[in-house]
């Protein structure tokens, strides 16, 4: 079994598993998307309260939260980009969100509903992997406030090509 190295991230599946979503299975989960951070850790965000709000809600409903290493890499570009590079320094160390880290079968399906996507905003490859591990691990349930986001959650892998 892989260990958690102490930062919130977990070194591979196995251990992700086992510490969100196998649990049990009436567990409650849900993705964690690099908007809902960033609305959470900027106080100025038209979203903040709203986002703390949710958050609370989630925790007290008794979700278990995750994220995955590629939206990670999202926040911390976007909190440096927003905020500054200290800002996105102190919440990469201080978060303790669980990490999935996508493997080589994640990215081949994230490329592939990229390449098929049909949405006018065109698919982030970001998002493709968050959607697709949300479906590996049948997570129906996502955090965000990113309305784009939120939409290809809506619309889900259940109208893309999974034939590729």
């Amino acid at each position: 079994m892989e260990r958690n190295n102490g930062s919130g991230e977990s070194s591979g599946a196995p251990e992700f598993v086992e510490q969100v979503v196998d649990t049990d299975d009436n567990a409650l989960v849900a993705f964690v998307d690099s908007s809902a951070i960033v609305a959470l850790v900027d106080a100025g965000d038209a979203s903040h309260g709203a986002a703390e709000a949710a958050y609370t809600d989630l925790l007290d409903q008794g979700y278990k939260l995750f994220t995955t290493n590629h939206a990670v890499a999202e926040t911390v570009e976007l909190l440096a980009i927003g905020l500054g590079p200290d800002v996105a320094r102190r919440w990469l160390r201080d978060h303790r969100l669980p990490v999935y880290h996508a493997d080589e079968q994640d990215e081949h399906r994230a490329r592939t509903l990229v390449i098929s996507s049909r949405s006018a905003r065109g698919l982030s490859f970001i998002d493709a992997v968050s959607l697709v591990v949300m479906e590996r691990y049948s997570v129906a349930d996502a955090f965000a406030v990113d309305p784009d986001f939120l939409s290809e959650t809506a619309w889900g892998l259940t109208n893309q090509d999974r034939s590729r």
